[in-house]
């Protein structure tokens, strides 16, 4: 602003010395024409002159100098004589053009005007975008999606919105992630055969699956609740709360009281010692192995009992053929004829218990084979008790009928069959035996005329050592085994089979098998 002040003011000095050398000039405005020479006379001439002689005598120029304690501006033009040296009192610029200053000052307030409009604009926008920004940040933590913003890369926010919406993708995917584990949890969860229940520090329930459910007997609300609304077992709540007082792990078998199953419980210690303390609650069903337990167990009894019996009878009548019995020819063949009876019926029992361990174990040898030949086989071994008790034997099979299948095994659910219609049957008695291929099975039944079974002992009827008439099935040498035989094998075969009975009128045993490929 100074340089435009100086250089109009000094085309106004130059204007004013060529008026001087005209003789035109008028004193105005302080204006002063002075001329100085090789000898400066007065302190204005001397300033003047060292003024021109540190300026190394131009020409002309212009330049300020300080005379009488004022700011003047002097232009110099170099005379034969010396200098002319025109000075005036310094102006600023309304004194030199009020208009320009004018026309100055204006553009100066459009111009500041300008960058203060541009800068709060550029703020409120800064403030609009860390406005969003901030949200989307408190949205991302939130675990809600967040808005996209659009910033020019030029803007001071641009790298950071940048950023922002970089993270905001980076945790949509992370939370696809995330919610992808979780649904793949919740599924191996809810397949466990295990029951599992998560119990937090305040004894509310997180986390359970539906084998808990049906474990403890009712189904298990999803949201939060406590504990104690599903587990109604005392020794179950009671490890439980031990495990929150000592944290501690603890584990026992108990019997739950809803469903009545035996489970294998566990009360895991989580995070012990902390604030995020919980009970990891798991529970194994154990009852189908604590009943093959006691079925065990009774069959080894039953298995003592029965081979208890024969020995006892062959050891007594023995040793009291030894003792001097065998003297006498009546008692010695009696007492043989006992032995000999005693140690057939030992002599089954243990075939039997043979057969049906091989019925559990799985193997199967499979061929082809003719059904009625297999069927006439088995009553040629009954034909002399079938004459004793003046049976009427009816088959009716296919001679043609094939089957393929495990032969040894189907051989014996035949004759364990025939074996029940034969004994448990009436003097004077029919047994029927039917085979066919239906709907794409084979199927058989054995008919009799015996003594029938009530309904309420024919769902025992397959299992081991049960007899319906005791003491008949004894004299008749059975062992109790011939039915559990008979749905073991079946069972091995993927067949199934089924009893109709009336008491008194007679019985019907029907086995189904699939057919080999």
């Amino acid at each position: 602003m100074s340089h435009v002040l100086n250089v109009s003011q000094t085309q106004a000095l130059k204007t004013i010395y060529a008026l001087s050398q005209d003789n035109q000039l008028a004193a105005k405005d302080g204006t002063v024409v002075t001329q100085i020479g090789a000898k400066a006379a007065g302190t204005t001439q001397k300033v003047l002159q060292d003024t021109a002689n540190r300026a190394q005598h131009p020409k002309t120029f212009t330049t300020s100098v300080t005379l009488a304690n004022q700011r003047q501006l002097a232009y110099f033009v170099r005379t034969n004589t010396g200098y002319t040296v025109v000075t005036q009192p310094q102006a600023g610029l309304w004194a030199t053009d009020g208009l320009a200053m004018t026309l100055w000052s204006l553009g100066y307030f459009v111009i500041v005007g300008a960058l203060i409009v541009r800068y709060a604009t550029r703020r409120r926008r800064f403030g609009e975008v860390l406005g969003q920004l901030t949200m989307n940040l408190q949205r991302t933590r939130q675990h809600a999606a967040p808005e996209p913003v659009i910033v020019n890369p030029n803007e001071p926010l641009g790298p950071l919105a940048e950023e922002v919406n970089l993270l905001n993708t980076e945790m949509g995917h992370l939370r696809q992630k995330v919610a992808l584990r979780q649904v793949s949890f919740d599924r191996l969860i809810n397949h466990l055969p295990l029951g599992v229940m998560l119990i937090d520090t305040d004894r509310e329930v997180v986390l359970s699956n539906e084998a808990m459910g049906s474990m403890l007997g009712h189904p298990i609300e999803a949201h939060r609740h406590p504990y104690v609304d599903d587990v109604k077992t005392y020794a179950l709540a009671r490890m439980i709360e031990h495990t929150f007082r000592n944290e501690k792990t603890h584990h026992q078998e108990l019997e739950l009281m809803m469903s009545q199953k035996a489970v294998d419980a566990s009360v895991v210690s989580l995070n012990p010692g902390t604030d995020q303390f919980q009970a990891l609650v798991i529970l194994y069903d154990v009852t189908y192995l604590r009943r093959i337990e006691q079925m065990q167990m009774d069959f080894v009894g039953n298995v003592s009992h029965e081979l208890k019996t024969p020995v006892t009878s062959i050891t007594g009548f023995a040793e009291t053929l030894l003792n001097g019995a065998k003297d006498n020819p009546e008692t010695l063949t009696q007492f043989l004829q006992i032995i000999y009876d005693e140690s057939r019926r030992l002599t089954q029992l243990i075939t039997d218990i043979l057969a049906l361990s091989r019925s559990e174990s799985g193997t199967t040898h499979v061929r082809s084979f003719n059904v009625l030949e297999l069927v006439n086989q088995t009553l040629g071994s009954l034909d002399q008790t079938v004459q004793a008790k003046k049976l009427q034997v009816t088959v009716t099979v296919d001679p043609n009928l094939t089957l393929k299948s495990d032969s040894v095994k189907v051989s014996q659910i035949v004759r364990n069959l025939l074996n029940n219609a034969v004994f448990y049957n009436r003097d004077g008695g029919q047994v029927t035996v039917h085979a066919e291929m239906l709907a794409g099975q084979f199927r058989l039944s054995v008919q009799d005329t015996g003594i029938g079974i009530e309904t309420d002992e024919q769902q025992r009827i397959f299992e081991r050592f049960y007899r319906v008439d005791k003491a008949r099935s004894r004299n008749n040498g059975g062992t109790g085994l011939g039915l559990a035989i008979v749905a073991e094998l079946v069972r091995s075969l993927d067949g199934s089979v089924s009893v109709s009975s009336q008491l008194g009128v007679g019985t019907t045993f029907t086995v189904t098998l699939p057919l080999s490929d």
